[in-house]
């Protein structure tokens, strides 16, 4: 990325813009400029606004080609006034219910409620002047528990504090899940095409299945896992990969692993295994919660990389989750902003209530 290089004029001027502005969109660019200037990478930046690497990369383009006044300008002509700020504000209330799939069945409800008549073109204009948009549903796991999630969090930073005391042992700490992907049933993805196109595409037996034992350090962002093709994960398969941990760090004094209830974790072979080395202890992560498990994003991000095109055989999918896997350093600036031990917990409050009854 080119870097922005501000005169002490310039920076003022962007900051006074930034201060007077009443438009959100324009007062994100100026912070954009003003972050990119000050030494921030572009994921930092996108992060903290909210926007993707392509629209930042925009706004940097224009201000670099055209200048500040370019950067400023929305083309925005303003609200036609067919609507008045108390009807703008009923349509709101009733787009939050997420009743609504499409802009044709909000402009079909404006006219039946209100009387008045949009064009397609006309109630996306509309919808965009007072902050609609046009995105996916959030899914939550209903049966998670908010207040056992924070009391994970907090014990998480407990942890943390505990091992940098100056007399703690040597401490490392992991998260620890296994990812399953199915050969030809786990290419799943969205793309755009043409109205009325069909994009055929492969599908294996779903019978071969590649299993992956992996920890997530959060502190130096180690990966590594036991990768598996023929037997399932077990408890001997988790004791393998204890024991390939300790032989990683053989100097290591205390090792910490936030796992989830599967079974195997608390095997009888697991369990003599770690009574014979008390260096090791599990903590568990609370059920129905992967927002607060780290290495869920790890899984995520390998299907994204590895997993959203066709591989004709078995190997060639074993092929490209190596790539990805084994060669993590070549996604250091996406997985930076992505591996941080900075977890979304829903509130209480937040949750529908038909929700918080059936919990």
């Amino acid at each position: 990325m080119k870097p922005i290089h501000l005169t002490a004029e310039q920076r003022k001027e962007i900051e006074r813009r930034r201060k007077e502005s009443l438009d959100r969109r324009v007062y994100q660019r100026l912070t954009a400029i003003l972050a990119v200037a000050a030494g921030k990478t572009r994921e930092e930046v996108a992060e903290l606004l909210g926007v993707s690497l392509s629209q930042l990369g925009e706004w940097l383009r224009v201000f670099r080609n055209e200048g500040l006044e370019a950067l400023c300008e929305t083309h925005n002509k303003g609200d036609p006034g067919n609507l008045n700020p108390k009807q703008i504000a009923q349509l709101k209330a009733q787009v939050s219910t997420g009743c609504f799939r499409n802009s044709d069945q909000i402009r079909h409800w404006i006219e039946a409620t209100f009387g008045v008549s949009y064009s397609s073109t006309g109630v996306k204009e509309l919808l965009k002047r007072i902050g609609v948009s046009y995105h996916k549903v959030s899914g939550f796991l209903w049966k998670g528990n908010p207040d056992k999630q924070h009391a994970f969090v907090k014990r998480i930073a407990r942890h943390k504090r505990e091992a940098k005391r100056p007399d703690a042992p040597r401490t490392r700490r992991y998260y620890v899940d296994a990812c399953h992907p199915i050969w030809g049933l786990d290419l799943v993805y969205c793309c755009w095409l043409l109205v009325g196109q069909r994009l055929l595409v492969g599908m294996g037996s779903g019978r071969k299945r590649l299993n992956i034992l992996g920890a997530y350090c959060p502190d130096d962002h180690e990966y590594i896992d036991y990768r598996l093709t023929r037997d399932n994960i077990n408890g001997s398969q988790f004791v393998n990969f204890l024991r390939l941990l300790r032989e990683r760090h053989p100097q290591t004094e205390k090792f910490i692993l936030y796992v989830d209830g599967a079974k195997y974790y608390d095997s009888p072979v697991v369990k003599e295994w770690l009574k014979r080395h008390p260096e090791f202890h599990l903590s568990q992560i609370p059920a129905y919660s992967p927002n607060v498990n780290l290495i869920e994003r790890m899984w995520k991000f390998l299907r994204a990389k590895a997993l959203s095109r066709w591989h004709k055989r078995f190997e060639d999918m074993q092929a490209a989750v190596s790539a990805v896997l084994d060669h993590l350093e070549g996604y250091r600036g996406e997985l930076r902003t992505l591996m941080t031990e900075k977890f979304h917990i829903i509130d209480k409050e937040d949750i529908p209530v038909e929700y918080r009854a059936v919990a």
